[in-house]
């Protein structure tokens, strides 16, 4: 029997389980599947990572390394550039190379997906999951969902909690050299270098991305599921065909699921031997829909609420106490970025930009 089963081997599962390691029996069930990123690290996370004593390996950076980030309002064709020192990754290398971290005495379940669990007694669950295309199951003392936005663990055992806002998460990857306007548009982005969070209330109330990835560029944006989000998608390539853009050839195409938080009861950690982290927990910016630092801060805190009978979610609650505070302020902040008006009358200002 495992002390502990972590559901996920992202950011958070992968963490949680290297800091638990050599402390208790780990199981890490490990889907293997490419995350839909736009694969940009934002200080909060570099920060974690430091606090975590990680550096980032030279084969996880891409170029360029951007140094600000250009909004570009698309309805006011307004356009300013804020600091913010960010690090540009591939996403992929970077979930492997956590992984590539857990000591060997973690069972890694490569290509294992989770079915279900049920409880046995009071301190124990069994685990169904498919390995190599057969049914298989696993006892543990303490179950962990870690599996991300769509977490099977959360719609398992807290459908009565209220959950974030539904997106899908839309990008393609394009050839940079071809998607280029052959005039650049007069607004001061230089779209090799810059990462550009694009806003339009026409196609979404959240927002897209543009992202330089060497030699390709990624077009991305977050559309509220119930919004035909392919329609949307496509009429926002449209209208930056209006620029001189030419996204008719994608390379690549990638969705996924994205929640976001918008009111703090759709956080939940977890309770009694089941506990959340990450986005499967709702810890996830409101405002960017930066997920990692969130990710890396709960396995963290999870582990720091770990002793000799198991886990203590009112030390887990406690360790966080900050983090929720901070995504709370996030969501504080969505007025100011979200309304078209004001977010119009904020950039008209030039208030923090590097102008």
């Amino acid at each position: 029997m495992y002390d502990v089963g972590i559901v996920g081997a992202g950011p958070a599962g992968a963490t949680l389980a290297r800091l638990l390691s050599g402390r208790c029996r780990v199981l890490l069930l490990h889907r293997q599947r490419a995350k839909c990123c736009g694969g940009i690290l934002a200080p909060e996370s570099q920060k974690m990572l430091a606090k975590l004593d990680l550096a980032l390996p030279r084969e996880v950076l891409v170029n360029p390394q951007p140094y600000a980030v250009a909004v570009w309002d698309l309805q006011s064709r307004l356009v300013r550039h804020y600091a913010r020192q960010y690090a540009n990754i591939d996403r992929n290398a970077f979930d492997h190379w956590l992984i590539s971290l857990i000591p060997s005495d973690v069972d890694v379940r490569s290509g294992a997906v989770y079915r279900h669990a049920q409880p046995l007694d009071k301190e124990r669950f069994e685990i169904f999951f498919t390995e190599k295309d057969e049914i298989r199951s696993e006892q543990v003392r303490f179950l962990i969902g870690a599996d991300g936005s769509f977490s099977s663990v959360r719609r398992e055992f807290f459908t009565n909690r209220l959950r974030p806002k539904r997106y899908i998460a839309l990008q393609e990857w394009f050839d940079l050299q071809t998607v280029l306007p052959d005039h650049s548009p007069k607004n001061r982005i230089d779209f090799r270098n810059d990462y550009v969070g694009i806003f339009d209330s026409e196609i979404t109330d959240f927002y897209a991305w543009m992202i330089p990835k060497n030699e390709r560029l990624i077009l991305g944006g977050a559309i509220p599921f119930e919004n035909k989000p392919r329609e949307r998608f496509e009429r926002l390539k449209t209208k930056l065909k209006e620029f001189g853009f030419h996204f008719d050839f994608p390379c690549h195409r990638e969705a996924g699921s994205l929640l976001r938080p918008l009111n703090p009861f759709s956080i939940c950690l977890g309770s009694g031997r089941i506990f959340l982290i990450g986005e499967a927990a709702g810890l996830i910016s409101p405002s960017s829909a930066e997920g990692i630092s969130p990710a890396l801060a709960s396995a963290y805190y999870l582990s720091q609420a770990f002793g000799s009978n198991g886990f203590n979610l009112s030390a887990y609650r406690q360790n966080l106490w900050s983090l929720r505070w901070h995504l709370r302020f996030k969501t504080a902040k969505i007025p100011l970025m979200f309304c078209p008006w004001l977010r119009k009358q904020i950039m008209l200002t030039g208030l923090s930009t590097l102008d």
